[in-house]
């Protein structure tokens, strides 16, 4: 019976007529699925190395990447190995962000049928195929053998459902498939010949991933595409522990490291004639590959890679996004959870947030990753005071002073050795001043930032960094004069589940605020966690579910740390997958489920529910707040249940421009769900000093599209300090390993869901009218004397609606 789509596969010896090699003597690895675990990840920065052929100019290709793989741009916390041979390709491909690393020779072809009939005719052969510059009669026959083993044509892969591999090739017809696999064969020979025999090239290729490993900024996650492999794997296998590089993981897609003719050359370029292994440096290998990908003809790498420190290669086999008319892509591969998921566990999530703290701008990331590695920028570097790091008791003049003697002592190793005068070095009042290369500003960074650099920028001003946003809603007051803690009262979350056994929830204790936890996303009744028989239902493996919960309730004392009504009870959905994705039917799965309940009990057994989540819609399908989860919220608002909902992260738009980007703040950028009038729509500010610093810049700001005012108010949004999903208390445990910021109106919102959770605490009598919770939760707002249609009526203030009421 043939095994399920995209799981994993230990390598196999092939037939002595399909292959010449060896069998292998690696012992075959043990491999979980991708992404089954919640993992503490702590790599900090991810590497790409590119793949095969002409590409966009380095910044766009490294966005392209981010936000294929994350769906946002990661500024500083990604880096790209770029090696693209400008003697072959003058000039960059014509690309934005928002499109597609595709296969370029594929993309651009024109593929008429004249142009089928010439590329995919079998009788031409491979000669046409071979670049010019392959004279030597060795690397010819290298090539010849390449392109016959890229061009054998795709079989069914073991592991993989044979009616749906067929499925997926019927569509395309086979003289089209040939084409296809003729141009990625052609531009790959092209940029293998170079790295294989041309030393001066291979040399460059390698100095691509080495110069942004060297400036620090690990552990590492490496991801590497099509040919990036080849240069990946030599460059790695050049590091040793001394080299303090740590890459925590490494993702090859799309990867040639399966050919022999390749490995017989990375042999001797590698020094490794007795076999290929793990690089040392390496601490989790995942190899993807699509079925019809040509470059990897050989899926598998397991069987050809030795272990290394108990590390094997772990391959999947699954379809490109894009596949089958490009199964090679760079982006299709970024898509899949075979890739995301490692990704996910290895990274720390801390870091990786849309909203995250940053020390490098992301425009000056950008600016640096399309100019010359030793191309020279102004940067203005803000240096660390009191207020940036509480802990600081250093003076000014001395953090100042050690970053002037850093880029000083930088200087004289440049070449050619430079003066400060040279970089326009000035030492300012909080700043210093110069021009540095990247390889510069990312070492100081490395370096620097937790002593001395706070953010560098190229041209942009200060931004500000849920233990402080308790006090600025007066709930901590209200807590002691008025004993309103949230008891009695249960809050709904729907979002990407809980971590149920955090600590700070207090679960299996007398003052638990578990209540239920519910998984909505497998077809079907709603599914409940269990600890002992369903241990892994509804648990959330993404981060985001458990912070927002945390938010609401719970607290360890030892760490200072209290949710806004830390004893209300909780109600957990996971409605959204592990990615932070979902769809409609499983959020309204989830609000039919609440108002059952309630509707067959005798009084309201759920009094409120978070959404902190949300998207677009179509108003050409649906009136401004009538979607069909619009509709069930509205139903549970009239059964008395209140809705508090974010209000979105979409104030704050990129444009492109010509070459240009230009950043806008927007109104009109409330989405769906929160443009419902009935409910509570929240968007975001400073979580310490709001009449200071106002709205946040992200916050989606009203009018609706149909007129009417939103958001409703306004609560703390901006590095909000909340539960750390699978954190585990042990003897050791710290503020940082229990909890982790986040930043964004999903975090706004819980503050709200706090605050009336602690108001119906102490007024019940209130309970079951929602229209009358959310006059008085108005009516008390603090006004922040901005605009309505940004702040809505202001900030809450429990005390004023507990004094009003």
């Amino acid at each position: 019976m043939a095994g399920k789509r995209g799981t994993p596969t230990t390598k196999k010896k092939r037939p002595a007529a399909a292959s010449t090699r060896k069998a292998s003597s690696a012992a075959s690895v043990s491999i979980k699925r991708a992404g089954d675990e919640p993992n503490a990840g702590r790599a900090k920065t991810i590497l790409y190395v590119h793949g095969i052929g002409n590409k966009p100019a380095a910044e766009v290709l490294k966005c392209q990447w981010d936000d294929a793989l994350f769906g946002f741009n990661l500024g500083e916390r990604s880096r790209l190995a770029y090696w693209v041979n400008r003697m072959f390709y003058p000039d960059p491909v014509k690309a934005s962000c928002k499109m597609a690393d595709a296969t370029q020779d594929v993309a651009s072809a024109a593929a008429g049928a004249v142009a089928i009939r010439a590329l995919a005719d079998p009788s031409e052969g491979v000669e046409p195929l071979l670049p010019e510059d392959a004279q030597k009669k060795q690397e010819r026959a290298v090539l010849e053998r390449i392109a016959e083993r890229t061009l054998r044509g795709a079989a069914p892969v073991e592991g993989l459902d044979a009616a749906d591999y067929h499925l997926r090739v019927l569509p395309l017809p086979a003289p089209l498939r040939e084409f296809i696999s003729r141009r990625i064969t052609k531009a790959f020979l092209k940029d293998v010949h170079e790295f294989l025999f041309i030393k001066e090239r291979r040399e460059i290729m390698r100095e691509s991933v080495l110069s942004r490993l060297r400036t620090g900024g690990g552990p590492f996650i490496v991801i590497a595409h099509s040919q990036g492999s080849m240069i990946a794997y030599e460059a790695l296998s050049s590091l040793t522990a001394a080299d303090g590089v740590e890459i925590d993981l490494l993702v090859t897609i799309g990867s040639p490291l399966g050919l022999q003719e390749v490995q017989d050359q990375l042999k001797v370029i590698t020094n490794q004639k007795k076999g290929l292994a793990v690089p040392a440096v390496v601490k989790r290998w995942v190899n993807v590959a699509d079925p019809l990908d040509p470059v990897c003809a050989d899926k598998r790498l397991s069987g050809d890679y030795s272990s290394t420190n108990g590390v094997g290669v772990e391959d999947f086999v699954q379809w490109n996004a894009d596949s089958p008319k490009d199964p090679h892509s760079g982006s299709g591969y970024l898509r899949l959870s075979e890739v995301r998921g490692p990704v996910r566990d290895a990274i720390d999530r801390d870091l990786f947030q849309r909203i995250a703290p940053f020390t490098i701008a992301r425009d000056l990331v950008g600016q640096m990753e399309g100019g010359a590695q030793e191309e020279r920028h102004a940067v203005l570097i803000e240096l660390r005071d009191q207020w940036d790091s509480p802990g600081q008791s250093r003076a000014a003049d001395e953090v100042r002073t050690d970053v002037v003697r850093w880029i000083t002592s930088s200087l004289r190793t440049a070449k050619p050795k430079l003066t400060p005068d040279d970089v326009d070095l000035e030492a300012l009042s909080g700043y210093v001043a110069a021009r540095l290369t990247r390889s510069e500003v990312e070492r100081m960074s490395a370096e620097l930032h937790l002593n001395s650099v706070y953010r560098v920028f190229r041209n942009a001003r200060k931004r500000a960094l849920l233990d402080q946003s308790i006090n600025v809603l007066q709930c901590a007051t209200a807590h002691r004069g008025y004993d309103s803690r949230g008891q009695g009262i249960t809050w709904a979350v729907l979002d990407t589940g809980i971590d149920p056994l955090h600590p700070h929830f207090g679960y299996g204790t007398d003052c638990s605020n578990i209540g239920r936890v519910y998984d909505c996303l497998k077809p079907g009744a709603i599914a409940e966690w269990n600890p002992k028989s369903h241990p892994k239902l509804g648990v959330d493996r993404n981060g985001h579910g458990t912070h927002v919960a945390g938010i609401i309730a719970g607290g360890m004392r030892d760490f200072g740390i209290s949710g806004i009504a830390p004893t209300v009870r909780l109600n957990s959905y996971k409605v959204l997958d592990d990615d932070g994705r979902g769809t409609d039917a499983k959020i309204i799965k989830a609000l039919d489920h609440i108002f059952e309940m309630n509707r067959n009990s005798a009084s309201l057994v759920v009094h409120g529910v978070n959404l902190s989540l949300g998207g677009s819609f179509d108003p050409e399908a649906f009136g401004c707040g009538d979607t069909p989860i619009c509709k069930q919220l509205r139903k549970l608002w009239r059964q008395g249940v209140v809705v508090v909902l974010a209000a979105g992260n979409e104030g704050y738009l990129e444009l492109q421009q010509g070459d240009e980007v230009i950043g806008l703040n927007t109104d009109l950028s409330i989405g769906d769900p929160a443009n419902l009038d009935e409910a509570i729509a929240v968007g975001s500010i400073h979580k310490s000093k709001p009449h200071l610093y106002g709205i946040s810049y992200f916050s989606s700001r009203g009018p609706t599209a149909d007129g009417r005012c939103k958001p409703d108010l306004v609560a703390p949004g901006e590095r909000i300090v909340s539960c750390r999903a699978g954190a585990k208390a042990t003897k050791n445990m710290t503020r940082n390993s229990m909890y982790v910021a986040m930043s964004g109106t999903s975090m706004a919102a819980p503050h709200v869901s706090g605050v009336v959770a602690c108001f119906l605490s102490a007024r019940k009598e209130f309970i079951g009218y929602p229209d009358r919770v959310k006059d008085i939760l108005l009516g008390a707002c603090t006004d922040l004397k901005r605009d309505r249609m940004h702040q809505g009526a202001g900030m809450p203030n429990l005390v004023k609606m507990l004094l009003g009421s």
